[in-house]
């Protein structure tokens, strides 16, 4: 019985290992029907999403293409690979040798049914760049280190434990460390931390049922809103939540929570007990 105990910690640890290890910037990138080539709007957020990996040293990217159902499934499947192309192509122009995992899965797993005004978002690319911390980060003197650590501490203080009782029908969840780089839904550093905390509440309790809400600040965009709530809900599913448990919806700036729209904490994902 001891050694079954012991073995089963030693699980549990592995697994919590594992969930720290996922530090990553995700983005999705969008396609018009029939095409490979990005448009002004998503080439904008390739760049800033580019300015934004600079930052941090990669250690690996993965880069997923989808398509729509129109066409068949043999053209739909060389489609998603020339759209992959064209992000790898990109990246490979801006420097990133990196380890790469392309993977094109043509009209598999569509976000959306094929059947309405959304299914643009079946036609996209999925980038997954991993890193191991922020580029420079080891060259800070010892002062800049204790003023970081010190830092830290204030942030540790108006951190939310996460709590099992928490999940009640009718509790909103606030995760104040899930927060994104301004006008994209790419995971500022800190936010899988918190969501690696939520993860093994929802596995233990496989019988609720949690919408994730995407809220912006400064602007108009449903969209975006629920992209960030999108991504959380594809980080939960990919660590072993049942998809069956889980909703997402965005929510664009109309339910602020801290002062007028424009407050960047407005810039949140909650959790909402159904």
């Amino acid at each position: 019985m001891k050694i079954q105990f012991t073995l089963l910690l030693a699980f549990l640890f592995l697994v919590s290992f594992s969930y720290s290890q996922k530090r990553t910037f995700k983005k999705s990138f969008y396609f018009a029907s029939a095409s490979y080539e990005l448009d002004s709007t998503e080439m904008a957020k390739a760049k800033k999403y580019f300015k934004l990996l600079d930052k941090f040293n990669l250690t690996k990217i993965e880069i997923f293409g989808f398509a729509d159902s129109d066409g068949n499934e043999k053209s739909n499947l060389k489609l998603s690979q020339n759209r992959i192309n064209t992000l790898a192509n990109m990246l490979k122009e801006r420097g990133y040798e990196t380890e790469q995992k392309i993977e094109a899965k043509g009209e598999s797993n569509p976000v959306y049914s094929n059947d309405n005004e959304e299914k643009y978002k079946n036609r996209r690319v999925e980038v997954v760049a991993y890193y191991s911390g922020k580029k420079g980060s080891e060259k800070k003197t010892k002062s800049k280190k204790k003023v970081v650590e010190k830092t830290n501490l204030v942030a540790a203080k108006k951190e939310i434990k996460l709590r099992v009782e928490d999940f009640k029908k009718g509790e909103t969840i606030e995760l104040p460390s899930v927060q994104f780089v301004g006008g994209t839904a790419e995971f500022l550093p800190g936010a899988e931390d918190i969501l690696d905390k939520v993860i093994p509440i929802l596995r233990k309790n496989p019988t609720l049922q949690v919408e994730i809400a995407g809220h912006i600040c400064c602007g108009n965009d449903m969209r975006l809103s629920t992209e960030r709530a999108y991504v959380v809900y594809q980080y939960l599913i990919k660590y072993g939540v049942e998809e069956k448990m889980l909703i997402f919806k965005g929510y664009n700036n109309t339910q602020p929570k801290y002062g007028n729209i424009m407050d960047v904490r407005n810039r949140r994902v909650e959790l909402k007990v159904l």
